[in-house]
């Protein structure tokens, strides 16, 4: 008689007991839960798989990769991490090099949870055939003098210092939970780290070998002696979602995770019955633009694929993926849909109902539509009725930008000094900054540079972050080298700026200085991330790295000059003047 396995959630084919096929369970690592859907259905569609084997056959240059200098650094922090781990005195045992062979890397994982090692350093935990998961955590931490465990993900972000509450930190020499003591500061919730920790904890619990408390830690980027854990209670609720019958709901880490991770399980189940015929199960999601579609492989044959006018193609990342959805809901597919919509019809209709009512909803929206007007008019940018540009001039005035490393670090600060008419680019530069002490002597020479030269100067900046970087680097004594941060008169956001005076998709330094002032970088592929690259041919004495540094960024502050002067002369023209100059 046929015969059928049945495991809760699942749904297998029928087979005779006779046959050797066995069905084979839907299995999702830590990163599904965080990842948009689709991308699980694409993974298990047979017909998406296929199609893109041939995009990257055909053309490989189209198929988003990895940016492979945040995999180094993710990799190079968690290696030191590890290291730092095993010179701690903890006992600890190390699985990493069973990687590859998954039957004996699961075999020795549970032989270290049975002899209640203190610490797993890259294990690997057995599948949870039931639940759909699978999963090598970074680290598994005995619970005190118990037998269970909790979970802690390594990450190559900052975790401490955030605007949460205050929470439970540990370091490697004493990484139990029950050791951990209360921090100074707030913690940062990422919801993916969150997400993942519970989808290991959750594999802890299908094995019988989960603490008392379902407790994980995230052991981030954070300065310290040893590698620094920060514990988060996975049952407190802290992540703000939607709600059909409430709004909003406040949920915590598990039942975030539980929500998306079954949900997904059931769009693998459903992916994996096609097989390309007439017959086949609608797919459970449909391609939708967003964010991560930028540098997600599937692009070429998922989002792509829409219509080049469709809303989330087009304004990827400007609204979340439930907003778009909920414009489609609405009859509103394209720009011009967008662009014809009455905003304030949509925020008071069936709109509202389906989305979050969070205080940027209504932003996002706003921003959207706006977008859909200048895509429909074919335009970048346009200025705002009555667009005025309010921001001090001086007789010095100081245009000033800087650059990072991968790990957040000041090596360069420019300083553009314009007088009469004539600018001058000063670097300070350090490549080999690399922690407290040399980012603060960096800064220390640039600013007592400017105190020294140029006590009355006003600076100009794009964005926040200069004037954030600084005050963090020399803290109170910023004030003691050129005026005070807070004083609107000292250091101008030129940013803050421009949004007073343009509509746009966005208003980045590029799209600003390009399209509006008319200003072209000398690199052919100017960027933060591709200047970290930079830096790492220059820290390896590549010829021409450090020059191309500068380069780039003497044409940030000269860039922000020309938008400084552009935006002060379009907007003291006439009306008629600004929308002629607007169309050429």
């Amino acid at each position: 008689m046929p015969w059928q396995r049945r495991v809760p959630g699942f749904r297998y084919i029928a087979c005779c007991r006779w046959s050797n096929v066995t069905p084979r369970p839907v299995l999702l690592g830590s990163y599904a839960a965080k990842r948009c859907a689709r991308a699980t259905h694409n993974s298990f569609d047979t017909a998406f798989t296929a199609r893109l084997a041939r995009t990257v056959a055909e053309h490989p240059e189209s198929v988003p990769g990895p940016d492979q200098g945040l995999l180094d650094l993710g990799i190079n922090h968690e290696a030191a991490v590890y290291r730092a781990w095993l010179h701690s005195g903890v006992d600890a045992v190390d699985l990493r090099p069973l990687d590859g062979d998954k039957g004996a890397h699961i075999a020795a994982t549970l032989t270290a949870l049975r002899d209640r090692r203190a610490v797993i350093l890259g294990g690997r935990l057995p599948d949870d055939v039931d639940g759909g998961r699978t999963g090598k955590p970074d680290v598994l931490i005995r619970e005190g003098s118990g037998s269970g465990y909790h979970p802690c993900d390594i990450k190559a972000h900052r975790v401490l210092g955030g605007r949460g509450a205050a929470g439970l930190m540990a370091d490697a020499a004493n990484p139990a939970l029950g050791d951990a003591v209360l921090s100074d500061g707030g913690f940062r919730y990422h919801e993916g780290d969150l997400l993942q920790l519970a989808h290991y904890w959750r594999m802890l619990e299908a094995c019988r070998h989960q603490a008392a408390r379902p407790w994980g830690a995230i052991v981030g980027t954070d300065p310290g002696a040893l590698p620094i854990l920060a514990w988060y209670d996975l049952n407190a609720p802290v992540f703000s979602t939607f709600s059909r019958s409430r709004g909003t709901a406040t949920r915590s880490s598990l039942e975030r995770y539980d929500h998306e991770h079954v949900f997904r399980v059931r769009v693998a189940q459903v992916a994996r019955q096609r097989t390309g015929t007439a017959i086949d199960p609608e797919p459970l999601v449909q391609p939708i633009g967003q964010e991560e579609c930028v540098t997600c492989r599937w692009a070429p044959v998922c989002v792509d694929t829409l219509p080049s006018d469709d809303v989330s193609r087009e304004l990827q990342g400007t609204m979340r993926v439930r907003e778009y959805l909920a414009l489609r809901r609405q009859g509103i597919d394209s720009m011009a849909d967008l662009a014809g919509a009455d905003v304030d019809s949509l925020l008071d209709g069936d709109y509202a109902d389906e989305t979050s009512p969070d205080r940027g909803r209504a932003r996002r929206l706003r921003k959207a539509h706006v977008a859909a007007q200048l895509f429909r008019d074919g335009v970048v940018l346009r200025l705002k009725p009555g667009a005025v540009f309010d921001a001090p001039r001086a007789e010095v005035e100081i245009d000033l930008d800087m650059e990072s490393t991968r790990e957040g670090r000041v090596y360069l600060w420019g300083a553009l000094v314009t007088m009469a008419g004539v600018s001058t680019f000063h670097p300070f530069i350090d490549l080999g900054v690399d922690d407290d002490a040399s980012e603060r002597a960096l800064a220390v020479r640039c600013f007592d540079w400017l105190r020294e030269n140029w006590p009355n100067a006003v600076i100009y900046h794009y964005s926040p972050v200069e004037k954030t970087k600084a005050r963090a680097i020399l803290g109170s004594a910023i004030g003691e080298y050129i005026g005070s941060v807070s004083d609107p008169e000292t250091w101008i956001d030129l940013l803050s700026v421009a949004r007073d005076c343009l509509e746009g998709r966005t208003l980045g330094l590029k799209d600003v200085a390009i399209e509006g002032a008319g200003f072209h970088w000398r690199d052919d592929d100017p960027g933060g991330l591709q200047s970290q690259a930079w830096l790492d041919q220059a820290r390896a004495g590549e010829p021409g790295a450090t020059a191309r540094i500068l380069e780039y960024n003497e044409d940030d502050v000269r860039a922000t000059l020309a938008v400084r002067n552009w935006l002060a002369r379009v907007t003291a023209q006439s009306p008629v003047e600004q929308l002629r100059g607007q169309a050429t």
